[in-house]
Parts: structure tokens; C-alpha cells; sequence
């Protein structure tokens, strides 16, 4: 087929019995087996055209069938998988160009022996409908039955309210993550099977508040290092056998945030898991990443080729690719200040003001104290990521709420990369009345568009059309669901859930909220409800855990804990009154907070 050989592909594996010059070894699998987890019913059959049948799954699945018929020996049955229909009823071409020869097609000879069964287990598709041709007979409905397969990540959190629209927004989003879970995060299951590395890295943050996630990605972190180049450029996905490399055919898909899977990831394992060993063994590839990037980057600013992939407001690709190189600069900065390399901690520190300093000067007007593009997720990033000039957040801030309330209507218009960063921000900002307007929006463009569309998935971009409708990266609200629903929150200087910032957002209409996390502590628990004007909040904190509790309150004088003043009693300190909120520290066990 032409093109490198998997050997010269693939770069020396460090350490182990082997050796640094060894090569490739083979090694324990470290993360769960891809399993059948659930199955799926039919709940519709249609004959759309004489003897060509299609059954409905009640969801959108990755895996496949099993489907019971009989009929003469040798005789030859096709079922076809997808996502969506034609306008006659049969089963659509959608997604097929992406693909050569058949597409997501399966057959099966008949021995001729009575009822067969016919069940493939070397293959999955990404599909609701199937289309069953061939058949000598009518089929029932019981005949066909989904089966559901992706790698077995045991939960790690939960989440239910009093608002249904939410509650099954959740459901779809935990389900299209797992559509996309092969050994490998995927980008979609019916089409590609990918692992792009953007999708990849916005949806790792969600994995891993709702699933014991550590062993995956500590095993796609092995994966990123070994397909990065020596110069330490990344292709766009890993695996690849070369395609999407510096130098290689599609090279072009390998934009900055592509590539800064292999920062964002390691980093994002850390918060979540407190793993300085896998930092340890990370950091020397996204110190090179961000030193190639700075070779691509001219007076430290950066274009690349993709940007804020399917926004509907996309910002100018240099703007988008200049804050992720100084965020992942920034990170890398962090990383090295963790692991005690004080040399690099200060040279990346500088290397991040650098290209702050040339960003501003490119795109901020000091005089009007704000940024000269209007996108949400441009203005997001730059917030999150610590841009704005000193003294000038609190108005950036504003633009971006004008950005969503008056320029974009309410609706949410940012993509792939921004969405995560556009939660995050408001979330950062204080601003989660803005946050829960986005996500509770009815109406195109937005997640209950998708609900109202019948979806029971994800799709890849805010529109449906030509793309896939199984797609993790948007999936990435559900994480905000925990943070700022149920109020379980990362106390960002210190990593593992040691410590916990509980801060529910009391959305108007919500009436009760219950979230919880199963850290490597133990299970972090989160339930609120609210009768009248009285206000219960029940929290969990496992051993070796403490927390800053914000209680929505007047005054401290306002809550009581197992029924005596809070500041009174076991294990809860009063530390201070912010507006709307009256501070605690707690240590391990369980509190019934209220207030009247």
C-alpha cells in the first residue's frame, strides 16, 4: 500500500525488561476489556418497500445484532446498519462517503438447519436502524435485538433532578461517550472509529468525573508519546499508521489543538486521579509539543489549520490556535512546577506571558477594554486561560455574557474545542446563570434541539446534516451537570478530591438535585431539594477528604447543621459571608445542612 512500515513507524519503547533501545514490547492490557454490556430492544418494524425490512432500536448503539431467521441452505440475507432513514423509509446513505466499498453491511448464508442466529462479534457499527433484505419470510419484531459494546468503564458518578429535559440529557451524553470507547476514545462509531485527538482530549474531563477512567487513558497517554514525531509535532489521531503525520498525507488535520491532546490529557489525569508518576513519565512530550509549537509560531503567534472545528461563530484560526499554545504553555509550566523542575516551571511561565503579551497586542483594544473578536468560545479560552490584560477581566467577562445573551440570542454557537472552555469559564466567572440558560435552551442551536430531534446521542456539530450523530466531544456539559448542578466542584491547587469545593448552582425551577463522585477517596455525595423557602442540602465526604462548603444563604446565621447553628457544630468551621453564600470548612462524614 506504500508509505512507512509499522516499524518505522512506531518510536523505541522506553524502560522495561527490554531496554530504551529494545524496541516494541508487548505488555499486560491495562485498562477494561471491550464487552457486551447491555441489549438493545426493536421497537418498530416497517416494510418501507415489498420484502426489504427495518427495525428501530430504542437508541442510537455501537455494536451489533443479534437476529434470528431460517430458511434453505445457501441462502444469502444482507442487514444493513445506520443512523437515519430516507425519505421513503429505508435506510439512508448517511455518513457512507467517508468509507470505501460496502458500508456498515453484514451477510449471512443460511446452513439451512432450522432457526438460525446470526450475531458477528469481530466487528461493531454505530446504528439505530437496520435494514433486512434476503428474508423468505416476514420477521417479528422479537426477532432482532441490539447489542451494546464498548470498553467496560465501571460508573463513577450520578446525577438526577427535577427537571427531565436534564435528566435525559445526562443519559445521552453517558451514552455517546460509550458509543465511542474501543480501547481507544473514538470520534464516532459508524463511520471513521478514529481516535482524533481533539474529540479525544475535550471528553476526557467528562470521563472522568463519570467513570473510572484512570487505566484508559493512562493507556492513551502511552499512545500519544509513542506517535509523537522526534520534533515532537502529534498527528491529528492515534493510533495512525502514518497518516496525518508531519510530512505524511493529511497533515493538514494536525492543528494545535490537535496535537495538544498529549498536554491536556496527562494534565487532566493528574486533577482528577493525583498521578505525579504518569506526569513523570509524560512531561518530556508536552515540553517537546509546546517547543514545536513554538517552532511553527511566528513573534509567538500561531496559525493552524482547524480551529474551533464545527463552531457556528468560529473565531479566525490563529486566534484560536495562539490561546491553546499559551495554555498548553501554561500547563507545561505547571506540570514542571509539580515535578520540582523549577528551571522549566519559570521558562514556560515566561514562554505563556510572551504570548499573551504579543496576543493582546494583536487583538486587544485598550481603549474600548475589549477584545476586537466577538465569538463565545475566543472570548471563553481567553478568559479561562488567564489573558486578558490586568485589570481588564472583569469587562472581558462582559463582553462574553453580551457575546451569548445579545449576539447569539441565549443559544450556544461555539464548537468542538470552545464548548468545554465556554462552561468552564462562565463556570469561573460566577456566572452560571448564564451557563444554565445555554444549556436549558430550547431551539436551534443547542443540546434539547437535539433531544427535541428525537436524538438519543450526541451529534458532532449543533446541525445534524452530513455528519455524525454519535460524537463525544459536545458530551463534554455533562460533566458541568455534576460541577455546577449537584455543586461537586475540583479544588484546583490540590489534585485526587483531597480537598472539595461544594457550591450548587440553585437554578430557578430546579427543586431538587442529587450528584454524586466516586473518587479514589471514596464517594463524594451531593443532594439539595428545596420545599418553600426552606433549603436541605445533604453532602457525603469521604475519609482523607475536606471541603469548603458554599451554603446559599444570608447569613451564617441562617443555617443549621443536624438541626443545631452551623458554626456550632462537629466538624464545621465558619470561614466567611459572600454574597449569596455563607463558607464552611468541613472534614470527612455526612451534613444536613439547612436553611429557612
Amino acid at each position: 500500500m506504500g508509505g512507512p512500515t509499522p516499524a518505522a513507524i512506531a518510536p523505541p519503547v522506553s524502560g522495561g525488561m527490554g531496554g530504551p533501545n529494545a524496541g516494541p514490547l508487548l505488555c499486560a492490557q491495562k485498562q477494561p476489556p471491550i464487552k457486551a454490556t447491555r441489549e438493545i430492544r426493536a421497537v418498530a418494524l416497517t416494510e418501507p418497500k415489498p420484502g426489504v425490512y427495518v427495525y428501530k432500536l430504542a437508541e442510537n448503539i455501537a455494536g451489533w445484532v443479534r437476529f434470528r431467521t431460517s430458511g434453505p441452505a445457501g441462502h444469502r440475507i444482507t442487514l444493513r446498519f445506520n443512523e437515519t432513514l430516507a425519505p421513503d423509509g429505508t435506510l439512508s446513505n448517511h455518513l457512507s462517503s467517508h468509507t470505501h466499498g460496502r458500508y456498515q453491511t453484514g451477510e449471512l448464508i443460511l446452513a439451512g438447519n432450522g432457526e438460525e442466529v446470526y450475531e458477528p462479534r469481530f466487528t461493531y457499527h454505530g446504528f439505530q436502524y437496520v435494514q433486512v433484505e434476503g428474508l423468505t419470510r416476514k420477521p417479528a419484531l422479537s426477532d432482532l435485538v441490539g447489542v451494546a459494546v464498548h470498553t467496560a468503564l465501571e460508573p463513577a458518578a450520578e446525577f438526577a433532578c427535577s427537571h427531565e429535559w436534564l435528566n435525559a440529557l445526562h443519559r445521552m451524553c453517558r451514552r455517546t461517550y460509550l458509543n465511542n470507547l474501543h480501547s481507544i476514545p473514538t470520534d464516532c462509531p459508524q463511520r471513521e472509529k478514529m481516535g482524533w485527538l481533539a474529540d479525544g482530549a475535550v471528553a476526557s474531563d467528562m470521563a472522568m468525573w463519570a467513570f473510572d477512567a484512570a487505566t484508559f487513558y493512562t493507556k492513551w497517554t502511552e499512545d500519544l508519546r509513542d506517535a509523537a514525531a522526534p520534533n515532537g509535532s502529534m498527528p491529528a489521531f492515534v493510533p495512525t499508521c502514518g497518516w496525518g503525520e508531519e510530512g505524511q498525507p493529511g497533515h493538514n488535520f494536525a492543528d494545535a489543538w490537535w496535537g495538544g491532546a498529549t498536554v491536556l490529557v496527562p494534565w487532566n489525569l493528574y486533577r482528577h486521579y493525583g498521578d505525579t508518576r504518569l506526569l513523570r513519565e509524560h512531561y518530556p512530550a508536552m515540553r517537546r509539543y509546546v517547543d514545536y509549537l513554538g517552532t511553527r509560531a511566528q513573534e509567538h503567534l500561531l496559525t493552524t489549520d482547524l480551529g474551533d472545528w464545527l463552531a457556528i461563530d468560529m473565531p479566525p484560526k490563529e486566534v484560536t490556535a495562539t490561546l491553546g499554545y499559551c495554555y498548553f504553555a501554561r500547563l507545561v509550566a505547571r506540570t514542571a512546577a509539580v515535578l520540582g523542575n523549577t528551571a522549566d516551571a519559570e521558562r514556560y511561565d515566561r514562554l505563556a506571558e510572551a504570548i499573551r503579551d504579543a496576543f493582546n497586542a494583536r487583538y486587544f483594544d485598550a481603549e474600548a477594554g475589549r477584545y476586537r473578536f466577538d465569538m463565545q468560545s475566543a472570548l471563553a479560552m481567553a478568559l479561562y486561560f488567564g489573558l486578558p490584560p490586568d485589570g481588564h477581566a472583569a469587562a472581558v467577562q462582559r463582553q462574553l455574557v453580551a457575546s451569548i445573551e445579545e449576539k447569539g440570542r441565549g443559544q450556544v454557537s461555539t464548537g468542538i474545542v470552545g464548548t468545554e472552555f465556554l462552561l468552564k469559564a462562565l463556570q469561573a466567572a460566577g456566572r452560571d446563570d448564564v451557563a444554565y440558560r445555554l444549556v436549558t435552551a430550547h431551539g436551534y442551536p443547542g443540546w434539547f434541539h437535539m433531544l427535541a430531534s428525537g436524538s438519543t446521542t450526541v451529534w458532532e456539530a449543533w446541525h445534524a446534516e452530513g455528519l455524525s450523530q454519535n460524537h463525544p466531544a459536545l458530551a463534554c456539559v455533562d460533566a458541568w451537570l455534576t460541577q455546577v448542578l449537584a455543586g461537586i466542584r475540583l479544588d484546583p491547587e490540590t489534585p485526587g478530591f483531597r480537598k472539595v469545593i461544594l457550591r450548587p448552582y440553585l437554578a430557578e425551577g430546579l427543586t431538587w438535585v442529587r450528584g454524586s463522585h466516586r473518587a479514589l477517596t471514596g464517594e463524594i455525595a451531593s443532594y439539595w431539594r428545596r420545599d418553600g423557602r426552606r433549603l436541605t442540602w445533604e453532602i457525603t465526604l469521604p475519609a482523607n477528604t475536606s471541603a469548603t462548603v458554599y451554603v446559599p444563604a444570608p447569613s451564617a446565621a441562617a443555617v443549621t447543621e443536624s438541626g443545631r447553628p452551623a458554626s456550632q457544630a462537629e466538624g464545621v468551621r465558619f470561614l466567611r459571608q459572600e454574597a449569596g453564600a455563607a463558607v464552611f470548612a468541613v472534614g470527612a462524614g455526612r451534613y444536613r445542612f439547612v436553611v429557612r
